[in-house]
């Protein structure tokens, strides 16, 4: 995984504020910023998710992000790299270490496929 593949949404996240300052319509406005901080919010995701796979613990990117440890889970749950790695919504320090190992020996993450198809 590149350790930038944030910055697609930080990019459309910056498109959108452009967008929001430049209209002088505020329910555009509202729109503009909404669809912002939406892309914000899944840049953060991916970044967070990056800074894990490169060694950074849980509680350090709390801590860098300004929100509760315990947000911090959910949030890396939601993100692309580490999406195939959560069990019941979401994601262990334990499954984080089985992210490491595959992200640094270049494996896909497991997937089950049936035997059968029924």
């Amino acid at each position: 995984m590149s350790s930038t593949a944030w910055a697609g949404s930080a990019e459309s996240a910056r498109a959108a504020v452009e967008r929001g300052l430049a209209t002088t319509d505020p329910v555009q406005a509202v729109a503009d910023l909404s669809e912002a901080g939406r892309a914000v919010d899944e840049a953060l995701n991916e970044a967070m998710a990056a800074a894990v796979l490169a060694g950074a613990s849980m509680r350090k990117l709390a801590e860098t992000a300004g929100i509760a440890p315990n947000s911090v889970p959910p949030k890396l749950s939601r993100s692309k790299p580490l999406a195939p790695y959560v069990a019941d919504g979401t994601i262990t320090a334990d499954l984080i270490a089985v992210a490491r190992f595959d992200a640094a020996t270049g494996r896909p993450p497991m997937t089950f496929k049936p035997r059968r198809k029924e």
